[in-house]
Protein backbone atom coordinates (compact mmCIF):
# COMPACT_ATOMS: atom_id res chain seq x y z
CA UNK A 1 0.00 0.00 0.00
CA UNK A 2 1.35 3.41 -0.97
CA UNK A 3 1.72 5.80 1.94
CA UNK A 4 0.58 9.38 1.39
CA UNK A 5 2.98 12.25 1.12
CA UNK A 6 2.23 15.84 2.08
CA UNK A 7 2.58 18.94 -0.07
CA UNK A 8 2.61 21.26 2.99
CA UNK A 9 4.48 19.22 5.55
CA UNK A 10 4.98 22.11 7.96
CA UNK A 11 1.23 22.19 8.65
CA UNK A 12 1.54 18.71 10.18
CA UNK A 13 2.93 20.40 13.29
CA UNK A 14 -0.58 21.75 13.89
CA UNK A 15 -1.86 18.17 13.86
CA UNK A 16 0.28 17.62 16.96
CA UNK A 17 0.07 21.02 18.61
CA UNK A 18 -3.70 21.44 18.09
CA UNK A 19 -4.77 18.38 20.13
CA UNK A 20 -2.12 19.20 22.76
CA UNK A 21 -3.61 22.68 23.22
CA UNK A 22 -7.15 21.25 23.43
CA UNK A 23 -6.08 18.75 26.12
CA UNK A 24 -4.23 21.46 28.02
CA UNK A 25 -7.35 23.67 28.02
CA UNK A 26 -9.44 20.74 29.24
CA UNK A 27 -7.09 20.11 32.17
CA UNK A 28 -7.00 23.81 33.01
CA UNK A 29 -10.80 24.00 32.96
CA UNK A 30 -11.04 20.94 35.19
CA UNK A 31 -8.62 22.44 37.69
CA UNK A 32 -10.49 25.77 37.80
CA UNK A 33 -13.80 23.99 38.37
CA UNK A 34 -12.39 22.14 41.36
CA UNK A 35 -10.98 25.36 42.81
CA UNK A 36 -14.33 27.19 42.48
CA UNK A 37 -16.25 24.25 43.95
CA UNK A 38 -13.93 24.18 46.96
CA UNK A 39 -14.50 27.88 47.58
CA UNK A 40 -18.29 27.55 47.50
CA UNK A 41 -18.38 24.64 49.94
CA UNK A 42 -20.98 21.86 50.32
CA UNK A 43 -24.12 23.94 49.90
CA UNK A 44 -27.31 21.99 49.00
CA UNK A 45 -27.75 23.95 45.79
CA UNK A 46 -24.16 23.23 44.71
CA UNK A 47 -24.61 19.53 45.42
CA UNK A 48 -27.80 19.48 43.36
CA UNK A 49 -26.08 21.22 40.40
CA UNK A 50 -22.99 19.05 40.56
CA UNK A 51 -25.01 15.84 40.59
CA UNK A 52 -25.91 16.27 36.86
CA UNK A 53 -22.39 17.19 35.75
CA UNK A 54 -20.69 14.49 33.66
CA UNK A 55 -16.86 14.47 33.72
CA UNK A 56 -16.91 11.55 31.28
CA UNK A 57 -18.80 13.59 28.70
CA UNK A 58 -16.26 16.38 29.00
CA UNK A 59 -13.46 13.89 28.38
CA UNK A 60 -15.30 12.49 25.34
CA UNK A 61 -15.85 16.00 23.96
CA UNK A 62 -12.18 16.81 24.47
CA UNK A 63 -11.15 13.66 22.61
CA UNK A 64 -13.52 14.45 19.72
CA UNK A 65 -12.26 18.04 19.40
CA UNK A 66 -8.63 16.86 19.54
CA UNK A 67 -9.17 14.30 16.80
CA UNK A 68 -11.20 16.75 14.70
CA UNK A 69 -8.52 19.43 14.90
CA UNK A 70 -5.82 16.87 14.04
CA UNK A 71 -7.71 15.57 11.00
CA UNK A 72 -8.44 19.07 9.69
CA UNK A 73 -4.76 19.98 10.09
CA UNK A 74 -3.80 16.84 8.16
CA UNK A 75 -6.19 17.79 5.35
CA UNK A 76 -4.68 21.28 5.20
CA UNK A 77 -1.25 19.68 4.74
CA UNK A 78 -2.58 18.33 1.39
CA UNK A 79 -1.96 14.59 1.61
CA UNK A 80 -1.34 13.03 -1.80
CA UNK A 81 -0.73 9.52 -3.05
CA UNK A 82 1.12 8.46 -6.18
CA UNK A 83 -0.98 7.01 -8.94
CA UNK A 84 -1.22 6.54 -12.66
CA UNK A 85 -3.67 7.99 -15.13
CA UNK A 86 -4.34 7.35 -18.81
CA UNK A 87 -4.17 10.47 -20.94
CA UNK A 88 -5.10 10.82 -24.58
CA UNK A 89 -2.49 12.15 -26.99
CA UNK A 90 -3.62 13.63 -30.28
CA UNK A 91 -1.34 15.26 -32.77
CA UNK A 92 0.27 15.52 -36.18
CA UNK A 93 3.77 15.09 -37.46
CA UNK A 94 4.26 18.22 -39.57
CA UNK A 95 7.12 19.33 -41.79
CA UNK A 96 7.23 23.11 -42.17
CA UNK A 97 9.55 24.00 -45.04
CA UNK A 98 10.54 27.61 -45.75
CA UNK A 99 12.03 28.68 -49.08
CA UNK A 100 15.23 30.73 -48.50
CA UNK A 101 16.25 31.19 -52.13
CA UNK A 102 17.27 34.64 -53.43
CA UNK A 103 13.80 35.32 -54.82
CA UNK A 104 12.53 35.25 -51.24
CA UNK A 105 14.55 38.41 -50.58
CA UNK A 106 12.20 40.42 -52.82
CA UNK A 107 10.61 43.26 -50.86
CA UNK A 108 7.11 43.22 -52.34
CA UNK A 109 5.45 42.57 -48.96
CA UNK A 110 4.95 44.86 -45.97
CA UNK A 111 6.62 44.73 -42.60
CA UNK A 112 4.71 43.58 -39.55
CA UNK A 113 5.07 45.24 -36.16
CA UNK A 114 7.32 42.41 -34.99
CA UNK A 115 9.55 42.81 -38.05
CA UNK A 116 9.88 46.54 -37.37
CA UNK A 117 10.82 45.93 -33.76
CA UNK A 118 13.50 43.42 -34.80
CA UNK A 119 14.66 45.63 -37.71
CA UNK A 120 13.83 42.91 -40.26
CA UNK A 121 13.31 44.00 -43.85
CA UNK A 122 9.89 43.59 -45.41
CA UNK A 123 10.92 40.68 -47.60
CA UNK A 124 9.10 37.50 -48.51
CA UNK A 125 11.56 35.55 -46.38
CA UNK A 126 10.95 37.72 -43.33
CA UNK A 127 7.21 37.29 -43.73
CA UNK A 128 7.51 33.55 -44.41
CA UNK A 129 9.55 32.99 -41.26
CA UNK A 130 7.15 34.95 -39.10
CA UNK A 131 4.20 33.11 -40.58
CA UNK A 132 5.89 29.73 -40.03
CA UNK A 133 6.56 30.55 -36.38
CA UNK A 134 2.96 31.73 -35.93
CA UNK A 135 1.73 28.41 -37.34
CA UNK A 136 4.04 26.44 -35.03
CA UNK A 137 2.70 28.36 -32.02
CA UNK A 138 -0.82 27.28 -32.98
CA UNK A 139 0.07 23.58 -33.06
CA UNK A 140 0.65 22.57 -29.42
CA UNK A 141 1.07 18.84 -29.00
CA UNK A 142 2.19 18.34 -32.59
CA UNK A 143 5.72 17.34 -33.60
CA UNK A 144 7.36 19.81 -35.97
CA UNK A 145 10.22 19.18 -38.40
CA UNK A 146 11.57 22.53 -39.67
CA UNK A 147 13.17 22.58 -43.12
CA UNK A 148 14.84 25.39 -45.04
CA UNK A 149 15.55 24.95 -48.73
CA UNK A 150 16.95 26.57 -51.82
CA UNK A 151 19.06 24.52 -54.24
CA UNK A 152 19.26 21.93 -51.43
CA UNK A 153 17.35 21.30 -48.22
CA UNK A 154 18.54 21.40 -44.62
CA UNK A 155 16.35 19.86 -41.95
CA UNK A 156 15.93 19.35 -38.22
CA UNK A 157 14.32 16.12 -36.89
CA UNK A 158 10.77 16.03 -35.63
CA UNK A 159 10.59 17.72 -32.28
CA UNK A 160 7.97 18.73 -29.72
CA UNK A 161 10.07 21.78 -28.81
CA UNK A 162 8.41 24.63 -30.70
CA UNK A 163 11.13 27.09 -29.71
CA UNK A 164 13.89 24.94 -31.20
CA UNK A 165 11.91 24.45 -34.42
CA UNK A 166 11.30 28.19 -34.77
CA UNK A 167 14.93 29.06 -34.08
CA UNK A 168 16.12 26.66 -36.79
CA UNK A 169 14.07 28.49 -39.42
CA UNK A 170 15.91 31.73 -38.58
CA UNK A 171 19.39 30.20 -38.37
CA UNK A 172 19.89 29.49 -42.08
CA UNK A 173 19.47 31.88 -44.99
CA UNK A 174 20.15 32.22 -48.73
CA UNK A 175 23.94 32.28 -48.31
CA UNK A 176 23.95 29.00 -46.37
CA UNK A 177 22.51 26.83 -49.16
CA UNK A 178 23.20 26.37 -52.88
CA UNK A 179 21.30 28.76 -55.18
CA UNK A 180 18.07 27.73 -56.81
CA UNK A 181 14.82 26.26 -55.56
CA UNK A 182 14.81 22.46 -55.52
CA UNK A 183 11.28 21.45 -54.52
CA UNK A 184 11.92 17.82 -55.38
CA UNK A 185 14.60 17.62 -52.70
CA UNK A 186 12.26 19.21 -50.18
CA UNK A 187 9.64 16.51 -50.71
CA UNK A 188 12.18 13.72 -50.52
CA UNK A 189 13.64 14.99 -47.25
CA UNK A 190 10.19 15.64 -45.80
CA UNK A 191 8.71 12.24 -46.55
CA UNK A 192 11.82 10.52 -45.25
CA UNK A 193 11.37 12.28 -41.90
CA UNK A 194 7.64 11.59 -41.76
CA UNK A 195 7.91 7.92 -42.77
CA UNK A 196 11.11 6.50 -41.23
CA UNK A 197 9.57 3.03 -41.54
CA UNK A 198 10.20 3.29 -45.28
CA UNK A 199 13.65 4.76 -44.82
CA UNK A 200 15.44 2.36 -47.17
CA UNK A 201 12.63 2.03 -49.71
CA UNK A 202 12.35 5.77 -50.27
CA UNK A 203 16.03 6.30 -50.99
CA UNK A 204 16.63 8.31 -47.84
CA UNK A 205 20.05 6.85 -47.08
CA UNK A 206 21.74 10.19 -47.79
CA UNK A 207 19.98 11.76 -44.84
CA UNK A 208 21.73 11.84 -41.48
CA UNK A 209 20.13 9.71 -38.77
CA UNK A 210 21.96 11.30 -35.84
CA UNK A 211 19.82 11.94 -32.78
CA UNK A 212 16.37 10.62 -31.91
CA UNK A 213 14.18 13.69 -32.45
CA UNK A 214 12.28 12.07 -35.29
CA UNK A 215 12.02 8.56 -33.91
CA UNK A 216 8.56 6.99 -34.01
CA UNK A 217 6.48 6.96 -30.87
CA UNK A 218 6.24 3.62 -29.08
CA UNK A 219 3.21 1.86 -30.43
CA UNK A 220 3.38 3.30 -33.94
CA UNK A 221 3.40 0.84 -36.80
CA UNK A 222 6.98 1.75 -37.65
CA UNK A 223 10.16 -0.26 -37.55
CA UNK A 224 11.59 0.26 -34.02
CA UNK A 225 14.93 -1.36 -34.85
CA UNK A 226 17.77 0.66 -33.38
CA UNK A 227 15.50 2.92 -31.36
CA UNK A 228 15.57 3.07 -27.59
CA UNK A 229 12.29 1.86 -26.12
CA UNK A 230 10.58 3.64 -23.28
CA UNK A 231 9.85 2.02 -19.91
CA UNK A 232 6.61 0.07 -19.83
CA UNK A 233 4.98 2.66 -17.57
CA UNK A 234 5.71 5.41 -20.12
CA UNK A 235 4.87 3.40 -23.24
CA UNK A 236 2.49 5.03 -25.67
CA UNK A 237 -0.29 2.79 -26.90
CA UNK A 238 -1.28 3.81 -30.41
CA UNK A 239 -5.02 3.71 -31.04
CA UNK A 240 -5.00 5.55 -34.35
CA UNK A 241 -1.87 6.41 -36.37
CA UNK A 242 -0.72 10.03 -36.22
CA UNK A 243 -1.45 12.15 -39.24
CA UNK A 244 1.38 13.35 -41.48
CA UNK A 245 1.52 16.69 -43.24
CA UNK A 246 3.90 18.95 -45.16
CA UNK A 247 3.66 22.71 -45.37
CA UNK A 248 5.74 24.34 -48.13
CA UNK A 249 6.07 28.12 -47.78
CA UNK A 250 7.44 29.56 -50.99
CA UNK A 251 6.87 32.12 -53.74
CA UNK A 252 6.53 29.47 -56.45
CA UNK A 253 8.26 26.62 -58.18
CA UNK A 254 8.36 24.87 -61.51
CA UNK A 255 5.99 21.86 -61.61
CA UNK A 256 8.59 19.65 -63.24
CA UNK A 257 7.90 15.96 -63.74
CA UNK A 258 10.12 14.84 -60.84
CA UNK A 259 8.52 17.36 -58.49
CA UNK A 260 5.00 16.28 -59.44
CA UNK A 261 6.09 12.67 -58.94
CA UNK A 262 7.37 13.47 -55.45
CA UNK A 263 4.07 15.19 -54.56
CA UNK A 264 2.13 12.16 -55.83
CA UNK A 265 4.37 9.85 -53.80
CA UNK A 266 3.68 11.85 -50.66
CA UNK A 267 -0.04 11.58 -51.35
CA UNK A 268 0.22 7.80 -51.79
CA UNK A 269 1.99 7.57 -48.43
CA UNK A 270 -0.89 9.33 -46.70
CA UNK A 271 0.92 12.65 -46.28
CA UNK A 272 -1.23 15.75 -46.69
CA UNK A 273 0.63 18.43 -48.66
CA UNK A 274 -0.10 22.14 -48.24
CA UNK A 275 1.41 25.05 -50.14
CA UNK A 276 1.48 28.59 -48.82
CA UNK A 277 2.33 31.29 -51.33
CA UNK A 278 4.13 34.46 -50.20
CA UNK A 279 4.82 37.58 -52.20
CA UNK A 280 2.64 39.45 -54.64
CA UNK A 281 1.56 38.90 -58.22
CA UNK A 282 3.00 42.34 -59.08
CA UNK A 283 6.40 41.08 -57.95
CA UNK A 284 9.63 42.93 -57.30
CA UNK A 285 13.30 43.06 -58.16
CA UNK A 286 15.65 40.23 -57.27
CA UNK A 287 18.89 41.39 -55.64
CA UNK A 288 22.34 39.96 -55.31
CA UNK A 289 23.36 39.31 -51.72
CA UNK A 290 26.43 40.19 -49.76
CA UNK A 291 28.25 36.87 -49.17
CA UNK A 292 29.09 37.80 -45.56
CA UNK A 293 26.14 39.74 -44.19
CA UNK A 294 23.45 38.27 -46.44
CA UNK A 295 22.06 41.76 -47.07
CA UNK A 296 20.81 42.83 -50.46
CA UNK A 297 23.30 44.75 -52.60
CA UNK A 298 22.43 45.50 -56.25
CA UNK A 299 19.59 44.31 -58.50
CA UNK A 300 20.27 41.06 -60.30
CA UNK A 301 20.44 41.15 -64.14
CA UNK A 302 19.92 38.50 -66.77
CA UNK A 303 22.27 37.76 -69.69
CA UNK A 304 20.70 40.63 -71.65
CA UNK A 305 21.35 43.15 -68.89
CA UNK A 306 17.70 43.50 -67.86
CA UNK A 307 16.77 43.46 -64.18
CA UNK A 308 15.21 40.22 -62.99
CA UNK A 309 11.71 40.41 -61.53
CA UNK A 310 10.13 37.70 -59.39
CA UNK A 311 6.38 37.24 -59.00
CA UNK A 312 4.35 34.85 -56.90
CA UNK A 313 3.56 31.90 -59.17
CA UNK A 314 0.03 30.87 -58.25
CA UNK A 315 -0.55 28.71 -61.32
CA UNK A 316 2.45 26.47 -60.65
CA UNK A 317 1.55 26.05 -56.99
CA UNK A 318 -2.06 25.18 -57.78
CA UNK A 319 -0.81 22.54 -60.21
CA UNK A 320 1.36 21.01 -57.48
CA UNK A 321 -1.47 21.16 -54.94
CA UNK A 322 -3.72 19.37 -57.42
CA UNK A 323 -1.09 16.64 -57.78
CA UNK A 324 -1.22 16.36 -53.99
CA UNK A 325 -4.93 15.63 -54.16
CA UNK A 326 -6.66 18.96 -53.57
CA UNK A 327 -6.08 22.31 -55.27
CA UNK A 328 -7.67 24.01 -52.23
CA UNK A 329 -4.56 23.10 -50.25
CA UNK A 330 -2.80 26.00 -51.91
CA UNK A 331 -3.27 29.06 -49.72
CA UNK A 332 -2.01 32.59 -50.24
CA UNK A 333 -0.51 34.58 -47.38
CA UNK A 334 -1.50 38.23 -47.09
CA UNK A 335 1.17 40.53 -48.48
CA UNK A 336 0.34 43.45 -46.19
CA UNK A 337 -0.61 43.86 -42.55
CA UNK A 338 -0.08 41.37 -39.75
CA UNK A 339 0.41 37.71 -40.62
CA UNK A 340 -2.62 35.48 -40.12
CA UNK A 341 -1.75 31.80 -39.55
CA UNK A 342 -5.32 30.66 -38.94
CA UNK A 343 -6.32 29.71 -42.53
CA UNK A 344 -3.41 27.27 -42.67
CA UNK A 345 -3.92 26.13 -39.07
CA UNK A 346 -7.60 25.45 -39.76
CA UNK A 347 -6.64 23.44 -42.85
CA UNK A 348 -4.18 21.36 -40.81
CA UNK A 349 -6.80 20.69 -38.15
CA UNK A 350 -8.88 18.85 -40.72
CA UNK A 351 -6.09 16.28 -41.14
CA UNK A 352 -6.49 13.17 -38.99
CA UNK A 353 -4.52 13.88 -35.83
CA UNK A 354 -4.25 10.30 -34.63
CA UNK A 355 -4.94 9.01 -31.12
CA UNK A 356 -2.72 7.38 -28.54
CA UNK A 357 -2.92 6.77 -24.81
CA UNK A 358 -0.15 7.01 -22.27
CA UNK A 359 0.04 6.23 -18.59
CA UNK A 360 1.45 9.13 -16.63
CA UNK A 361 2.43 9.35 -13.00
CA UNK A 362 0.47 11.82 -10.94
CA UNK A 363 -0.01 12.82 -7.32
CA UNK A 364 -3.68 12.70 -6.35
CA UNK A 365 -5.02 14.78 -3.49
CA UNK A 366 -6.68 12.69 -0.78
CA UNK A 367 -7.47 15.41 1.74
CA UNK A 368 -11.26 15.03 1.38
CA UNK A 369 -11.72 12.04 3.77
CA UNK A 370 -9.59 13.72 6.45
CA UNK A 371 -11.47 17.00 6.15
CA UNK A 372 -14.90 15.33 6.18
CA UNK A 373 -14.05 13.16 9.20
CA UNK A 374 -12.63 16.15 11.08
CA UNK A 375 -15.71 18.29 10.49
CA UNK A 376 -18.07 15.44 11.45
CA UNK A 377 -16.21 14.95 14.75
CA UNK A 378 -16.61 18.64 15.56
CA UNK A 379 -20.32 18.49 14.73
CA UNK A 380 -20.69 15.40 16.93
CA UNK A 381 -18.83 17.12 19.75
CA UNK A 382 -21.16 20.11 19.54
CA UNK A 383 -24.19 17.79 19.82
CA UNK A 384 -23.01 16.19 23.08
CA UNK A 385 -24.00 17.99 26.25
CA UNK A 386 -21.84 18.28 29.36
CA UNK A 387 -24.58 17.10 31.74
CA UNK A 388 -26.22 13.72 32.03
CA UNK A 389 -29.97 13.41 32.16
CA UNK A 390 -31.70 12.58 35.45
CA UNK A 391 -35.06 10.86 35.60
CA UNK A 392 -36.22 12.79 38.73
CA UNK A 393 -34.01 15.90 39.00
CA UNK A 394 -36.21 17.36 41.79
CA UNK A 395 -35.23 14.47 44.05
CA UNK A 396 -31.59 15.44 44.06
Amino acid sequence: MTLPTFAERWILWFALLGPAVVVALHLYDRMRRRQLTARLGELPVISRVMSSASPRRRVVKTILVSLGVALIAISLARPTIAGKRDVELRGLDVVIAVDVSKSMMVDDVGQTDAMRQKDIEGTRLGRARELAVAVIDELPGDRIAPVVFAGAASHFPLTEDAEVAARFLYDLGPNDLPPGSNLGEVFRVSRCMLRPDLYEDLGCARMSRRGHGGDPLNGESLDPKGFETRPEDEAIQLKQERGKAMVIITDGGDPEADVVKEVATARELGIAVFFLGVGSTAGGLVYDLDPITGKRTTPKHDEHGATITSRRDDAAMIQLATAGGDDKRYLVASAQGEVDPMPLVDALRVVNRGLATKKINEQRDVYQPFLFAGLMLLVLEAAIGTRRRQRYPEAS
